[in-house]
C-alpha cells in the first residue's frame, strides 16, 4: 500500500484541490511548472516507474501542439520572430503558448494522480454523506465504464466465434458493431434494473440508515490540511498584492517577487513534491526495518 493512500479521502481531496486550483489560476508561470515537475514524480512514484510510452507521446504531442498553435493564431507582442506570410509570429506569444502547455499538462498529470488515489470507496465516502443518491450515481458510472468495456470485449468474441466478424467490407463491419451496440445496450439496461433491485432489497434509502466506513481522520491529515491551507494562504495572498504577477503581451513583464511572492512560491513547490517526500520516506523506512530483519 502507498503511503499516501493512508491519507482521509477528506484531506487528499483538499490536497488535490488546492494545487490543482493553485496551478490553473496562478498568473506566475513557476507554480504551473512546479506543479507539473511535482506531478511527473508523484505519477512516476504511484506507477512504480512504469509510464508507457504512447502516454508519454500523447502528452508530448500535446504540449508541442498547444505551444506552436498559439503563437500561429495570436499575432499579439512586440517582439517578431519571423513573418507567416502577413502575420507576425511574436516571442510573446510563443511564451505564452509554452505557459499554457506546461498548465495544462500540469492539470492533466495531477488528474491521472487523483484518479490513482482517490478510488470510488472514497468518492462514495465523500459524497455519501451530502446526497446518497449523487454518490451512488456517480460510483455506478465509473464502475460501467470497465464493465462496458469487459462485457463488448465478450460480445465481439461471441459474435467472431458464430462467424458474425464483420467480413464482407464497410458494410458488413457496420452491421457487426450495430449488433454489439446493440446486444450492449441491453444488457446494461438489465445490469442496471437488477442492481436498483439488489440496492432496493438491501435498504438503501430508508431512514435512519447508517454507513460503515474504515476511513479516520488522524494526525497526519490535520497537518496535511493545514500545509495546504496555508500554501493556499500565502498564494492567495501574493497574488492579491500583485506580487506573483506575470504578464505576456505587450512585453513580458515579470513583477519580482518579493518576500511574500518568494515564500508563496516555495511553500507551494514543497507542496507538489510533498507526496513523493512522504512516499520517499516510506520506502526508506521500510528498507531499514528490512534490513534489521
Amino acid at each position: 500500500m502507498r503511503y499516501f493512500d493512508l491519507f482521509h479521502p477528506a484531506s487528499a481531496a483538499f490536497y488535490f484541490l488546492s494545487v490543482l486550483l493553485l496551478c490553473v489560476f496562478s498568473p506566475h508561470p513557476a507554480l504551473p511548472l512546479c506543479a507539473l515537475c511535482g506531478g511527473l514524480a508523484f505519477l512516476a512514484v504511484l506507477r512504480r516507474g512504469r509510464m508507457s510510452a504512447r502516454a508519454i507521446a500523447a502528452g508530448a504531442a500535446l504540449f508541442l501542439l498547444i505551444a506552436v498553435t498559439n503563437p500561429l493564431f495570436v499575432h499579439k507582442g512586440k517582439t517578431v520572430l519571423f513573418l507567416l506570410g502577413r502575420r507576425a509570429v511574436t516571442l510573446e506569444a510563443l511564451l505564452y503558448g509554452v505557459s499554457l502547455s506546461v498548465m495544462l499538462a500540469a492539470a492533466m498529470v495531477w488528474s491521472r494522480c487523483f484518479d490513482a488515489v482517490m478510488t470510488s470507496d472514497k468518492l462514495m465516502f465523500l459524497l455519501g454523506r451530502l446526497s446518497p443518491k449523487t454518490a451512488l450515481l456517480f460510483s455506478s458510472a465509473l464502475r460501467f465504464v470497465p464493465l462496458f468495456r469487459q462485457q463488448a470485449g465478450r460480445i465481439r468474441t461471441a459474435q467472431r466465434a458464430m462467424g458474425l466478424d464483420g467480413t464482407g467490407g464497410r458494410a458488413g463491419r457496420l452491421r457487426a458493431g450495430a449488433r454489439t451496440y446493440s446486444a450492449l445496450v441491453t444488457w446494461s439496461l438489465e445490469n442496471a434494473v437488477d442492481t436498483g433491485a439488489a440496492m432496493k432489497g438491501r435498504g438503501f434509502g430508508l431512514k435512519g440508515r447508517t454507513a460503515f466506513s474504515l476511513f479516520h481522520f488522524a494526525e497526519r491529515d490535520v497537518l496535511l490540511v493545514i500545509a495546504a491551507a496555508l500554501t493556499d494562504i500565502l498564494a492567495a495572498a501574493g497574488m492579491a498584492c500583485g506580487r506573483l504577477d506575470f504578464a505576456y503581451y505587450p512585453l513580458v513583464t515579470l513583477t519580482r517577487p518579493d518576500a511574500l511572492g518568494s515564500i508563496a512560491i516555495a511553500a507551494f513547490a514543497v507542496l507538489s513534491f510533498l507526496p513523493v517526500v512522504l512516499e520517499g520516506k516510506e520506502e526508506l523506512r521500510w528498507r531499514c526495518c528490512r534490513s534489521k530483519i
